[in-house]
């Protein structure tokens, strides 16, 4: 399969809805704001293969249905409502990572984000591997937004809920901490500098409703 060529035009009201992926789109190194693929596709190909096993069509809206509907997430929550020594220490890293109060993060009651910002991203990755058409993908992220607009409150407690569920998921926190930090405060590190990594701002822009 070839690479998708096209530059796609990407609304204001689009834009904003690619912002609910930002996380996992920065930690990738793609743009944020836009859905234009750079160089060869192969890579998408062979990461939905082999971390989600997506291989063909169906199984790509197989899983985006499962995101969509927080397959993930609602098994998750359960275990918020009852925190142990375990999820505490991860309440605490979150909060130390952030640079923000433990009791903002307690505050955070669900793992919602962690299944929509997987949705944004995994939605670009099937379209950029032909799975599915450019519609259904703007059709996927839309009914994420819409669904992370109606759970959730505003970007700080999406940002905490994504970690909360992919910490406990198993994920190290080291791992993307970085980049929350950067998209939570606004605010670009010495090393996205140097690299002119661009709309880590998007919160700002943005709204969350």
């Amino acid at each position: 399969m070839g690479a998708t060529k096209l530059k796609i035009a990407v609304s204001e009201s689009q834009k904003r809805q690619l912002v609910f992926g930002a996380i996992l789109s920065y930690y990738r190194g793609e743009g944020i704001l836009d859905v234009d693929l750079v160089g060869d596709n192969e890579e998408y190909i062979e990461g939905l293969s082999s971390w989600w096993g997506i291989n063909n069509r169906e199984e790509a809206k197989t899983t985006l249905e499962d995101l969509l509907t927080l397959k993930k997430s609602r098994g998750f929550d359960p275990l918020l409502d009852r925190p142990d020594i375990a999820l505490n220490d991860i309440k605490n890293e979150i909060a130390e990572g952030l640079g923000i109060h433990f009791a903002e993060v307690s505050k955070v009651t669900s793992t919602y984000a962690w299944d929509i910002v997987r949705l944004v991203v995994v939605s670009k990755y099937a379209f950029w591997s032909n799975y599915i058409s450019e519609d259904e993908m703007w059709s996927f992220i839309a009914a994420g937004t819409n669904k992370a607009s109606a759970l959730g409150t505003d970007w700080k407690q999406y940002t905490i809920s994504f970690l909360l569920g992919r910490c406990i998921h198993g994920f190290d926190l080291e791992d993307v901490i970085d980049e929350c930090k950067e998209l939570y405060h606004s605010k670009q590190s010495v090393l996205s500098w140097i690299f002119r990594t661009k709309n880590l701002d998007v919160y700002k822009k943005f709204s969350f409703k």
